[in-house]
């Protein structure tokens, strides 16, 4: 398999940001939309790789994972342009059993995918906070986060059972009587783990879990296939509440990198194939894309 890059278990975070997110965020500053997926069986270290966060003694942030990392990154860039404006939104959702539920205000369930009249996707009815440092943001991330949905499996303790998006929103303006607005959109993927019952041991909800999201992860598969075959006239991202939401991710204007982590054991050797599998048609897509072990 080939990729952009393969990182070994010796890799630090910043490693792991330095090759998939750091030009995906001058590219959000620069007026595109940005994508960070993670993709991987459960317990390969998707959550980790994406929002792990650290508290020192005093109880302050340090970022670790992307979302931390990418959010100080904008922060930073931000402050050191002294020729333009800024002004930056953050929403979090989940997509679970095929309904989006926002994270920071989970009474709104059951939300509906709009397009614009310009042909963009967005998600009607969600919560848009406005953020003015890094603080803010991990202090929505750690809101988010309790209101998703975990669930023990054989394979995970903490098996998430949905997929969960956050998304930064960067209005980019030059002082003065101007209109003119550079908008750029990052969003932030932490798939839900893909997983086989028999090996999960689901049953009952939690294999109804598994299914739905076992299902959403192919309708991805699908969406990518078609990207990288020049004779498909039809991408199908109406298979899915996922695949419809990152429409303009895979097809759209935006820069895309696409994580693969993997557990490199024996016993999950199917599990492995199938996830570099995934990549390696991801890469053919024209998406970056970037395994880690």
């Amino acid at each position: 398999f080939k990729f952009d890059a393969v990182l070994p278990p010796s890799a630090t975070q910043a490693d792991v940001y330095n090759v998939s997110a750091q030009a995906v965020i001058q590219d959000v500053l620069d007026g595109y939309n940005g994508t960070i997926m993670a993709y991987g069986q459960t317990g390969a270290g998707k959550t980790y790789t994406l929002s792990d966060m650290v508290f020192d003694d005093v109880g302050s942030f340090h970022s670790t994972g992307i979302i931390p990392r990418s959010a100080a990154d904008i922060y930073i860039r931000a402050e050191r342009d002294k020729d333009h404006e800024y002004r930056i939104s953050m929403s979090y959702i989940q997509i679970y059993m095929e309904m989006i539920q926002d994270l920071l205000r989970p009474e709104n369930s059951n939300l509906s995918i709009r397009e614009t009249e310009a042909g963009g996707i967005f998600v009607a009815g969600i919560e848009e906070v406005q953020v003015k440092s890094i603080e803010d943001v991990m202090k929505l991330l750690m809101i988010g986060d309790r209101n998703r949905r975990f669930a023990f499996t054989r394979l995970n303790a903490h098996s998430s059972r949905s997929h969960t998006i956050a998304m930064l929103t960067v209005e980019k303006k030059a002082p003065g009587i101007s209109e003119k607005v550079l908008v750029g959109k990052l969003f932030l993927v932490d798939l839900a783990g893909s997983e086989r019952l028999k090996k999960s041991g689901s049953e009952g909800l939690r294999a109804s879990e598994a299914m739905s999201v076992n299902m959403s992860l192919t309708a991805l598969g699908k969406c990518i296939s078609a990207r990288a075959d020049p004779s498909v006239l039809h991408v199908p991202f109406r298979d899915s509440k996922l695949t419809r939401l990152l429409q303009e991710s895979l097809g759209g204007n935006a820069k895309t990198s696409l994580i693969v982590n993997i557990a490199p054991c024996s016993e999950y050797l199917q599990e492995t194939l199938s996830s570099l599998q995934f990549g390696a048609r991801v890469s053919v897509a024209m998406l970056k894309t970037i395994a880690i072990y």
